[in-house]
């Protein structure tokens, strides 16, 4: 009996420490995030060098050992006839688990947007202005789509993981002598174990920040990989919102010296700026594909083919919806639609950068 209030008193203080937390970062941001992203940044930074010294995905085997207790526990307690005091222990379980990815890593949700942190304007952009970036990245794309290596098909060929992996933090690395956002660890990127499953459920990559551990899965196709990588490494630079760790992939792309890096970068950004514009002005969006170079076309092509192969349709919309429904409850209100919001970042990026 008294392990069983110790349990819930641990539990209920856990949670209180977590609450009082968030109420911090959204209501006392000027102050919370002056410190905050840096301490997130370092303290996954020393997980992931930890993590680093083994060459496979530690979160997975972790993950597969918490799912083996669980289930050796519960058989355990109904033999024993003790379900309180286990329900009791996966309650305190959880609250840890839950407390840590929020004091580490969870409450970067609520930072200030990325644009204030790099200096940007906030402002809206016409359809024209659109048009002009997505011709921009589109010409960007195909000047650099012949640099890298392509199959007889013309479509770019799958470089090696561990390689792409080592050198995904190079880009950062250049960044971080500018821009202090970025200098977070660069420790090379982790292959999944379970990729064919991700495949399934349309998933290419994972952030574990208990681990430090940024994962891709091997199913991501061969003109994104790059950026994918990047994408991770991004959430670990404590950018928890996907289109800021999307527009810190871009960033690192464009910072890296390897052109399967650059072309994977613009390829992305072209590829968000036209699914913008072609919901905005269809007729402007196919002027716009007019003028697409013929490798950047077979290798959108080829991604579409690719991901209809793998995809479990059902999985895919159980996972989204389960990822949309988490996104939400860090106040991420678009969800998993965020990740297109890239598109403003690569707009304000262009005009004020760029051009």
């Amino acid at each position: 009996m008294a392990k069983t209030v110790l349990r819930l008193t641990l539990s209920g203080i856990l949670l209180l420490v977590t609450a009082l937390a968030v109420v911090a970062a959204k209501y006392f941001g000027a102050f919370f995030f002056d410190f905050y992203p840096a301490f997130s940044r370092w303290v996954t930074a020393v997980l992931a060098g930890a993590t680093s010294i083994v060459p496979f995905a530690l979160c997975e085997i972790l993950l597969c050992a918490l799912l083996l207790w669980f289930i050796i526990s519960l058989i355990r307690a109904i033999v024993k006839k003790r379900m309180v005091r286990w329900l009791t222990g996966v309650v305190l379980s959880v609250c840890i688990l839950l407390t840590s990815f929020v004091g580490i890593w969870g409450l970067n949700y609520y930072a200030p947007p990325m644009r204030e942190r790099l200096g940007l304007s906030d402002r809206q952009f016409t359809v024209a202005e659109l048009k002009e970036a997505t011709i921009y990245y589109r010409d960007r794309a195909g000047a650099l789509a012949d640099k890298v290596m392509r199959d007889e098909t013309g479509v770019m060929v799958e470089y090696d993981f561990d390689d792409l992996a080592k050198a995904a933090g190079e880009g950062y690395e250049t960044l971080s002598q500018t821009i202090e956002d970025f200098d977070g660890s660069t420790v090379r990127v982790k292959k999944l174990l379970s990729s064919p499953l991700q495949g399934k459920l349309n998933t290419t990559g994972v952030f574990i920040c208990l681990t430090g551990e940024s994962c891709v899965s091997t199913t991501t196709h061969s003109a994104s990989m790059p950026y994918t990588m990047c994408h991770e490494i991004g959430h670990r630079m404590a950018f928890a919102r996907e289109d800021e760790a999307n527009f810190a992939a871009f960033l690192a792309c464009s910072a890296n010296m390897r052109p399967e890096f650059q072309y994977s970068g613009c390829y992305a950004a072209f590829r968000y700026c036209y699914a913008a514009l072609a919901q905005q002005d269809p007729a402007a969006a196919q002027e716009v594909w007019s003028g697409v170079y013929g490798a950047v076309a077979r290798d959108w092509a080829d991604s579409v083919e690719h991901y209809k192969a793998l995809e479990d349709e059902t999985a895919a919309e159980l996972s989204d919806t389960v990822y949309d429904a988490y996104l939400k409850s860090f106040s991420v209100e678009s969800g998993v639609q965020s990740y297109g919001e890239v598109t403003d970042l690569l707009l304000v990026w262009y005009f004020e950068r760029l051009k």
